[in-house]
């Protein structure tokens, strides 16, 4: 399973071990296992489809974005505007 140190709170951005892409949590059940996700789009900073609720939170990781990856973003929005 995913990383036990990692305890998702609302806000974060993850990855899932089942499914595909970036996530952001929207909330938290009450006893902490399961959560709402819905998944991100980062490039646009914005949510995308409808929210998947009851995910077990020791299914999700920690989203780390490389250094490169953030600058070019930053640099391809930058240029848009």
């Amino acid at each position: 399973m995913a990383d036990k140190q990692f305890a998702p709170v609302a806000g974060d951005l993850v990855m899932s071990l089942y499914k595909r892409g970036i996530f952001k949590v929207l909330a938290m059940s009450h006893g902490g296992q399961t959560t709402a996700i819905q998944l991100f789009d980062i490039s646009k900073q914005q949510l995308l489809g409808e929210p998947l609720e009851y995910i077990p939170c020791d299914t999700l990781l920690r989203f780390k974005e490389d250094a490169s990856h953030a600058t070019a973003r930053i640099v391809r929005k930058a240029t848009e505007d």
